[in-house]
């Protein structure tokens, strides 16, 4: 088996923690990647994305890594924009998946905010009661059980703290759509086709901002994109990693 030469960073998303790669560690170590997926739930509070991209340098450094091509999902998205903006010369190339380059709504700040109160209060059940629905598509919900199960036990993980403190930091984020324009690594995009949370036509703007970036959607998927389908998700990743 050949070892690549880059390593893949894989950012995760909220409230979610590392395991929530085990499909693509296992597929793409098989075929001979250097896989970095560290864990960025962080209890000091606000948990900012800057600070969860220091985490994720720390483990390139550990790692042995120079560069990486950094796939961020979600929460994990808004982290791969802060490592872009503040250790441009470690991401290789860049992979966003469902995920958004716009900051919250005062609304969405607020949400958030009341979240962290809830979670702090009650535990991080509150918080898979809040977000379990809206992050897979219909048939997901109805057909795979077993992923939703896997799901759930992986935001189970996450201490109430670590919870509250992503929420916060989040809510807290800038606005990145100005950093879109100026990417100049190769970069793609990826969405569920049924993703209520960042919809289609979200990633579809955010691909057409940055320079010659490509997009793709992924059938029968929510927002857990590469946890839904991850034969599809792998399938995708895969083919634009051969054309670095």
């Amino acid at each position: 088996m050949t070892q690549h030469a880059t390593a893949l960073l894989f950012l995760h998303g909220f409230p979610f923690g590392p395991d929530m790669w085990a499909p693509q560690r296992a597929a793409f170590e098989a075929a001979g990647y250097r896989v970095v997926a560290p864990d960025l739930r962080l209890e000091s509070s606000p948990a900012t994305m800057d600070a969860m991209a220091d985490r994720a340098v720390a483990a390139l450094d550990e790692a042995g890594a120079d560069r990486a091509v950094v796939v961020g999902f979600s929460m994990g998205g808004y982290v791969a924009f802060s490592l872009l903006e503040r250790y441009p010369d470690r991401v290789a190339a860049l992979a966003l998946v469902d995920t958004r380059a716009e900051a919250d709504s005062e609304e969405g700040k607020a949400g958030r905010r009341q979240l962290a109160s809830n979670v702090l209060a009650e535990g991080a059940r509150v918080a898979v009661d809040a977000m379990l629905g809206k992050l897979l598509s219909p048939a997901t919900a109805e057909r795979r059980p077993d992923t939703v199960r896997l799901a759930e036990s992986i935001m189970l993980t996450a201490k109430p703290a670590a919870i509250a403190a992503a929420a916060l930091g989040m809510a807290e984020r800038p606005d990145r759509t100005a950093l879109l324009a100026g990417i100049r690594v190769p970069t793609l995009v990826i969405v569920g086709a049924d993703d209520a949370i960042t919809p289609p036509d979200v990633a579809r703007r955010m691909a057409d901002a940055i320079p010659a970036a490509q997009l793709v959607v992924v059938d029968g998927a929510g927002h857990l994109s590469n946890l839904e389908r991850p034969e599809s998700f792998n399938e995708a990743l895969s083919a634009w990693l051969t054309q670095l």
